[in-house]
């Protein structure tokens, strides 16, 4: 039992102790758990010297990893390196999280790589042998019955079901981030907003532009105002269109606008651009030799 602020009375934690040659040999598991917490509950901790799975029953979580904060509600489960500095608390009344905390062999090397493609949250869905994994680690604790060789098996198939999960999610992400691009490049020269094309693709706008620049390095603003640049530069190069024409067909709302923006992203105006193309060779033939910084390609 674990007398602690915020865990009731009900919650139960087991400590094992662990063989010199699991540590060396295994990954092995250290302790394990079922908390239920009212939202006065908080652990946080510099070096836990483990790597922590939790799984939410009931209620919400929420995390603080590396500056950067996840919730984690009913039927997802988390997987934290308790080697650096974390936290985590109850946001209700009334959660339930069971969990248990590992370390040994390749536990770094899964964390970093699912952590960079997933950070820390994961949907499980119907993923039934995750929770049947973490049921026999609880049962075993419980009955102090750990048999370390298959305890590590279990640790070791469900970093393998984490992973699966996390290509999967990243297969769907990848998807998402393909249809808001189309979506995009096929109404750049229409108003449009973030708001509406994290619609179309059934996120929220938080989120959708959280994914889309982890997926993209470019904020979906940054990837609209790209695109609208270069449509220009093309009508700029290959038509006699004038500036304000070009700047209504490129989805700017403004001819001045529309150089204000060009001028900045690419440090010459419309007009200069034009007198550098090929198809501007009178201009140029007009106003003397273009600038070599003009003339390289952008």
């Amino acid at each position: 039992k674990l007398k602690a602020p915020g865990v009731l009375p009900q919650s139960e934690i087991f400590i094992h102790n662990v063989s010199d040659f699991a540590r060396e040999n295994l990954f092995f598991l250290i302790d394990s758990g079922v908390f239920f917490c009212d939202n006065r509950y908080v652990m946080e901790q510099d070096d836990w010297q483990s790597y922590l799975f939790l799984l939410v029953r009931k209620g919400r979580l929420k995390f603080r990893y590396e500056n950067r904060e996840f919730i984690a509600g009913p039927n997802q489960c988390v997987f934290l390196n308790c080697h650096k500095p974390h936290m985590h608390r109850a946001e209700e009344d009334d959660t339930i999280f069971e969990w248990f905390r590992f370390d040994g062999n390749a536990s770094a090397s899964y964390f970093e790589m699912m952590y960079q493609k997933n950070g820390c949250v994961y949907t499980i869905g119907n993923n039934a042998k995750i929770t049947e994994n973490l049921d026999r680690i609880i049962q075993m604790s419980r009955r102090e019955t750990i048999n370390e060789h298959l305890a590590s098996v279990i640790i070791h198939e469900t970093l393998y079901e984490l992973s699966e999960l996390t290509n999967t999610a990243v297969n769907s992400i990848e998807s998402i981030i393909k249809k808001a691009t189309e979506y995009i490049e096929n109404h750049f020269n229409q108003d449009i907003s973030i708001e509406e094309v994290a619609q179309h693709v059934n996120l929220s706008p938080y989120h959708f532009s959280r994914s889309f620049k982890k997926y993209t390095s470019y904020s979906p603003y940054e990837y609209l105002l790209n695109y609208r640049l270069h449509h220009a530069k093309k009508l700029l190069a290959h038509t006699k269109l004038t500036v304000a024409d070009i700047a209504e067909a490129s989805g700017f709302n403004s001819a001045p606008h529309f150089v204000t923006t060009f001028k900045k992203r690419m440090n010459i105006t419309p007009k200069q651009f034009r007198e550098a193309t090929p198809d501007g060779s009178s201009a140029r033939r007009r106003n003397g030799s273009v600038p070599a910084e003009l003339s390289r390609p952008r």
